[in-house]
């Protein structure tokens, strides 16, 4: 399986009712060479619902993070494959362009980091 260019983790907990948009913001990227990650911190609503829906792949897990978001990245991390990695907020979006726009910064110039 070939390397995604970037890993977008998702840590969530009971955030369906924004999941549904963050995830519609990742199909409708203009940069396709990405993998999404959603870590789950035992939602009780329907966040689990929300995520299977979405018919592009969507590696699906969850973790008690005892209240520590962190630990949800760290898992997310753990999974990934991508040669970048992108963090994503459950109740925030990106514009369509926002990988292509980062995709090209980093072929343009060097960089570690970007945010």
């Amino acid at each position: 399986m070939d390397q995604p260019f970037f890993s977008v983790i998702i840590p969530t907990f009971n955030q369906a009712n924004f999941l549904s948009e963050t995830l519609k913001s990742l199909k409708l990227q203009t940069f396709k060479d990405f993998e999404v990650i959603v870590i789950d911190n035992f939602s009780v609503d329907n966040t689990e619902k929300i995520v299977k829906k979405f018919n592009f792949k969507i590696i699906y897990k969850k973790l008690n993070n005892h209240g520590i978001i962190a630990k949800s990245r760290n898992f997310g991390l753990s999974l990934s494959r991508g040669k970048w990695i992108c963090f994503l907020d459950s109740d925030d979006t990106w514009t369509s362009d926002k990988l292509d726009y980062i995709f090209n910064e980093i072929t343009k110039k060097k960089f570690d980091v970007i945010c």
